[in-house]
């Protein structure tokens, strides 16, 4: 054989070789290499630059010290070999991308420290006003709520010595919407710096429907005063606050002083609701459902509504595990409907596992089959993906 063709038949081999390797990486796998550079640029180029839903988000890929050295935020490997890069793709990967082990973008949020407002003791009064103290000289408003024993087995306050004891005792009473109300009264809850946490699991589908109608009330309440209507919306509210009265209620108020801070919104429609203001001159219906879908639209924050982890670990549970996961597709299907998205309805929570005694490779485990378990329940709806 001469020369050239041993020549040849070496390179048949190495391409045959070449091409069972190409074969054993897979179409997935070569996207991945593919994608690889364009990935490294994004995060050491001078600026960054990213969609979040319609938003473009932009800022510096450095940091610069006190001795003005640039320091790259995320730090790059420096991987050349299509192996390396594929495990490290497969295993860990840049934040932003699959399997998102650094988060599901590539950068936190540099608008707002990842601060947690909690707070919930007694009545929503005394919450409110603690809200507002933590809230006091921050640029983002997280609020962050615990709930008493009482709210959590959806009980109402009461004299009972089953329930007297524990009302209001580490976590806040909330018992109706007007609770709510005054709960998260002089806080802009559609301003885009504000969220708020609930943790809420049994009761969540109620205790959720009481936050979004204080979001629209809220929404209603500023819209007509912005528009110089607040007057007319007043009288009305006046005459619904005297029925109640002649039928020998109370009208519902904030108890004791407004805290440092509180500007008294959110307070005008206890007793009522917003859509009961759609009259004539004050508030018309295509106005309140405007009203309706920005507030849903524009709400954020979480609900740790997980009855799976209830109950195997923590047991506040007030209807069976069938039921209240086809609330939660019901509730993702409404979610789905009025375009809520910035709204996170199960936050899986795995400290109380721990605490219940599972080692952490279990937990992890139980957690995993959790959220498959979750997304078989949300498929039935049509929104696993969401």
């Amino acid at each position: 054989m001469g020369v050239d063709q041993a020549a040849d038949a070496t390179r048949v081999a190495l391409r045959a070789a070449y091409n069972a390797s190409l074969d054993t990486i897979g179409n997935e796998g070569l996207g991945e290499l593919r994608r690889w550079p364009a990935r490294v640029a994004a995060v050491t180029e001078s600026e960054y630059c990213y969609r979040v839903r319609d938003r473009e988000i932009k800022g510096a890929n450095y940091t610069e010290t006190l001795s003005r050295n640039s320091v790259a935020k995320i730090a790059t490997p420096k991987f050349k070999d299509w192996g390396e890069i594929l495990r490290f793709v497969s295993l860990e990967n840049l934040p932003g991308s699959y399997p998102y082990t650094g988060g599901v973008y590539p950068y936190r949020r540099e608008q707002e420290d990842p601060i947690r407002m909690f707070a919930g003791e007694g009545p929503p009064e005394r919450t409110n006003r603690r809200f507002h103290y933590l809230a006091r000289g921050s640029a983002a408003t997280r609020l962050s709520t615990a709930f008493d024993s009482t709210t959590l087995y959806g009980e109402d306050p009461d004299t009972r010595p089953d329930i007297y004891g524990r009302t209001g005792n580490s976590g806040v009473s909330i018992a109706t919407l007007d609770d709510m109300k005054k709960l998260y009264s002089g806080f802009d809850l559609c301003a885009a710096n504000t969220s708020v946490s609930m943790t809420i699991n049994g009761p969540a589908p109620m205790l959720l429907a009481m936050f979004m109608n204080t979001v629209i009330d809220q929404r209603v309440e500023r819209m007509l005063k912005t528009a110089g209507r607040w007057t007319a919306a007043e009288k009305i509210i006046a005459e619904i606050h005297s029925r109640i009265r002649a039928s020998g209620a109370t009208v519902p108020t904030y108890k004791g002083d407004l805290p440092e801070g509180h500007d008294g919104s959110g307070l005008a429609l206890l007793g009522m609701t917003s859509r009961q203001l759609v009259a004539p001159g004050v508030l018309s219906n295509e106005e309140y459902e405007r009203c309706r879908s920005e507030a849903l639209s524009l709400a954020r924050g979480t609900v740790q509504a997980d009855i799976l982890k209830e109950d195997q670990a923590q047991n506040t549970c007030i209807f069976s595990t069938e039921f209240a996961l086809r609330m939660m597709g019901d509730v993702q299907q409404f979610f789905a409907d009025n375009n809520v998205l910035q709204l996170l309805l199960c936050v899986y929570f795995r400290l109380s596992h721990r605490r219940s005694g599972c080692e952490s490779d279990l937990t992890t485990r139980v957690y995993a089959r959790q959220r498959l378990h979750h997304r078989r329940v949300l498929s039935c709806t049509g929104h696993g993906d969401r």
